[in-house]
């Protein structure tokens, strides 16, 4: 699955974001703002990874969100390992991130489901979708 087709499938299960011709328009997870991204290229968005892979995060769309490329770069700046900052600072900062994800949370499309190649399952009872890629 490429970048493009994984923004399509974060955008269908975000209730902000709605099919406007051939762009997904809704809110950026990290600051809310309006924004929109044509579904074809990805052109106009970011995918953020909520807990980044680096601190143990993974690929399931429970940790993914669409943002503004600023946001995604002023969050990778500020929680930069360098930066020195207390991890329960950074743990709090993902459960918000985390907690918005859920509360915008829709059932990926039965026919959208996953891609060729992937398989996507929610783990029982957990509410975490995970995506599985080939």
């Amino acid at each position: 699955m490429n970048h493009t087709e994984i923004l399509n499938r974060v955008a269908a299960t975000d209730v902000t974001f709605r099919r406007v011709g051939t762009d997904w328009v809704g809110k950026c997870l990290i600051c809310n703002g309006p924004m929109a991204f044509d579904a074809r290229t990805g052109e106009g968005a970011t995918l953020e990874h909520i807990r980044a892979r680096s601190r143990g995060g993974g690929d399931d769309l429970g940790n993914l969100g669409i943002v503004h490329g600023r946001c995604n770069w002023e969050k990778g700046m500020r929680w930069d390992r360098r930066q020195r900052r207390p991890a329960q600072e950074y743990d709090r900062y993902v459960a918000r991130l985390t907690e918005r994800r859920l509360g915008r949370w829709r059932d990926p499309p039965p026919s959208g489901g996953a891609a060729p190649g992937s398989v996507a399952q929610e783990t029982a009872g957990s509410g975490e979708v995970r995506l599985e890629l080939a």
